[in-house]
Order: C-alpha cells, then structure tokens, then sequence
C-alpha cells in the first residue's frame, strides 16, 4: 500500500495512467473535476496523503463540493462520477482503503431534474465535439450539434435554415422567417449570427462532401437534410439523445448501455433545449454581455435571466469582481 501519496501527486498520477485509455478531453474534464478535491484537502480538511481519507472525509467533500459550486444535479453527478473512478484507481494501487469509492453519494436524476434543471456543461460539449470531430468530422449530425451549440439557436430555428442561408465569405448563418418553417418569434426573430473559422470549415467540408443534395416538398434546399428532405424535429432529438448519452463521448460505462436500453432512456441524456440552455450559459460565463447574448439566441434580456442563465450567484458575483479590479 503506499498511503504517502499526497493528494495532489494522486491525482497527477491517476490522470497518467488514463493518458493511453481516454481521449484528451475526457482527460481535460477528470482533471477540471479533480482539482475541486485537491483544494478542497488543502484548504479545508488539511489532508495531507490520499491514504488519510475516511469514508467519512468523502461525505464531506461530496457536501462542500455541492455548496462551494452551488452545482447542479446534472454537474454534481458528473464530479462524483469521476471522484468514483478515481477512488478505485487508488484503491488498486494500494493508496486508499479497500472500497473507499463506495463512500461516494450517488446522484439520481428524475426525469423532472433532467427537464427542468439539467444543461449541457462546457466540458460536455467539447467532448461531444471533439468525439463528432475525430469520430464523424462533417456529417450532418456533427453540423447539428456544432451549431446547435454555437449559436444557441432553438431547434425550429435549425431544422429551417436552408443552403442559402449560410454565407462562407462573410461567415454567418442567417435564420429567417418563412412561410413553411416558422421561428417562434416570426419576422422579429430574423438575424445573422457570426460563425468562427473553424464552424465554417466543418460547415463547408459537409456541404462539399457529406450534405444529401435533396430539396424538400417546397423546392428549398435544407441545409440539415436526409434521403427523405428536411430532416425531421423528432429527427434531431433522436440526435441529441444519442450524442448527450455520456457512453458516445466519454469512456463512462452508461447503464442505458448495459440495460440494451434507447439513449432517449438514459437518464442523462438531455432534449435539445438542455444545448440552448448551456450555449446561452458559456456564452455568458466567457463574459459575453447579456445584449449580445440576447441578440445572438432571439431572446429578451429579462427571459434569458429568469429561464435560460444557468450561472450560479456566485458565478455572477465573480465576474463582476473581475470588472471592478479593472476599475
């Protein structure tokens, strides 16, 4: 057993042992969530090794965890899923007590949490992306997601656009309000939103590749399309279970999975209103001003406060702490 492995050194060399294993993302996260622990030991339980940890200092950290971050159902699962993993790490190289990783609370999600409280992290998202990246570069269920995410649009909003809508010189995209595909908001709801270089060669290599050139029972030419037109709403839910359940991007073992069960029954997989959710939230959280954030995603200031900014009170505080050290 070697109980002298300070908690930091611990988690340097769980993170190295993954490195053959996992992608970099799914690194990238397991290091983010982990780092909470080394604080947490440093600065408030004064634990020096990982083989000083009690079940007890678990349920303690799971308790702090959950109040320092002011997290989410959806987010504390994701922290003590990995604390889980890395538990048992430690316990097969002889660092921690045997069956330490059963002191980790679970986090069961209702489908009332999933609906209500549940978005797409950051982090998730980047795994996705990096998953439909490396994985399914260009097709049309990686165009979906990538703007889906990038520009916080709802999904009639997506399932609408046609080909012509997207301007790679000038690189935007822009929703527009049509007889046959309607944005909730009508002709007030129409704009452009600004695309990144690396959203507009995504977009330019499906079009030249991957797009099924198809138009649909107007004559249009859907930009998200399929052998039978414009693809359909129930279509890209499907999608969004499928690319939200955490086995398509991580290397977490879904019970979805292990049930042979639908991802659109996995209880974390999300609608795509949990991807608006989470746009709108990094958007903010990167200290995008709300007016903008408002303008990009077709919604008002004070709706996007009261049903669509997932930031934590302390989150804002923060930020706010950062303008006024400028001042």
């Amino acid at each position: 057993m070697n109980p002298s492995l300070s908690v930091p050194e611990a988690k340097t060399t769980y993170i190295e042992s993954r490195k053959t294993d996992v992608r970099e993302s799914t690194l990238q996260s397991h290091h983010y969530r982990l780092k909470h622990l080394v604080r947490w030991s440093e600065e408030v339980a004064n634990i020096d090794t990982v083989g000083e940890l009690e079940r007890a200092d678990i349920d303690e950290y799971a308790k702090w965890r959950r109040d320092d971050g002011d997290l989410s159902k959806s987010s504390m699962k994701g922290q003590m899923d990995t604390l889980r993993v890395f538990l048992k790490y430690l316990e097969r190289i002889g660092a921690v007590e045997d069956d330490l990783y059963e002191a980790v609370p679970s986090v069961s999600m209702s489908p009332s949490d999933r609906t209500n409280d549940r978005i797409v992290e950051s982090e998730e998202a980047r795994e996705i992306l990096d998953t439909l990246d490396r994985y399914h570069y260009a097709s049309v269920k990686h165009v979906w997601f990538l703007l889906a995410w990038r520009t916080c649009a709802r999904i009639s909003s997506l399932r609408a656009l046609d080909v012509e809508d997207y301007d790679p010189e000038e690189q935007f995209i822009y929703f527009r309000e049509r007889d046959e595909t309607h944005l909730k908001n009508g002709g007030s709801g129409e704009r452009p939103v600004a695309l990144s270089d690396e959203t507009c060669t995504i977009l330019d290599d499906y079009l030249e590749q991957n797009r099924v050139e198809v138009e649909d029972d107007q004559g249009r030419n859907p930009l998200i399309s399929s052998a039978q037109g414009r693809v359909h709403r129930n279509t890209m839910r499907r999608w969004c279970y499928t690319l939200t359940c955490p086995s398509f991007y991580s290397d977490n073992d879904c019970e979805c999975q292990r049930n042979s069960k639908n991802a659109s029954e996995c209880e974390d997989s999300v609608s795509p209103h949990a991807i608006r959710r989470g746009s709108i939230t990094h958007f903010l959280q990167n200290d995008l001003p709300e007016k903008v954030v408002s303008d990009r995603a077709d919604v008002s200031e004070e709706v996007l406060d009261q049903h669509y900014d997932s930031r934590s009170q302390m989150d804002k505080m923060e930020q706010r702490r950062d303008y006024l050290n400028n001042v």
